[in-house]
């Protein structure tokens, strides 16, 4: 991976609203390899710009970046997305990286309870946010919702769990890591 320089741009471009909350949090504690400055209009972009590459290619590639590069990190909890970026604009970006939280963006969160353990015996019938729920009481749609995500890490440590999750999984060198954004 290509670490972005300060006078590079990066598209933070989310699955999913958990995805996004979990990254401005990270962004929020200044935890990331890059700013929120560097971000493309200074946010991360949302799933209508995961979903539609032409979308994203249209409102962001027609754009001079100067001398600097353009970044294209992709936050999902799949590992065999593939996002095509048109030409002629490949020349400007690096990227798109897949960055990488299978099962789901809510392992951090069973990592942060120290849960790993119990649902890893379970997994075979349950996704993690279902898993969550049931044991935190709440809904499933609850656990995926920004407010719920930001007062859960206001009591718990997002970064931490980011670099457990990464200790635990499994990869085959194919992906990125949420953990390999971090800041060292």
């Amino acid at each position: 991976m290509n670490v972005p320089d300060q006078g590079d741009s990066v598209a933070c471009i989310c699955e999913g609203v958990s995805e996004m909350a979990v990254m401005d949090l990270l962004l929020d504690a200044k935890a990331l390899i890059f700013s929120r400055g560097q971000l493309l209009d200074k946010e991360v972009l949302s799933p209508r710009y995961y979903r539609d590459s032409r979308k994203f290619s249209d409102q962001y590639l027609t754009m001079d970046y100067g001398d600097g590069k353009l970044h294209v990190f992709m936050i999902q909890d799949r590992k065999d997305v593939k996002y095509a970026l048109r030409n002629p604009y490949l020349d400007k970006v690096t990227g798109p990286c897949n960055v990488v939280t299978a099962p789901e963006i809510e392992m951090l969160m069973i990592h942060s309870l120290a849960l790993y353990a119990e649902y890893k015996k379970a997994q075979h019938r349950k996704k993690p946010s279902v898993f969550l729920a049931e044991r935190l009481k709440v809904k499933t749609a609850d656990i995926k919702k920004r407010a719920f995500i930001e007062d859960f890490y206001s009591e718990h440590d997002l970064v931490k769990a980011v670099r457990t999750h990464k200790s635990k999984a499994a990869n085959e060198g194919k992906f990125l890591f949420l953990a390999d954004l971090l800041k060292s």
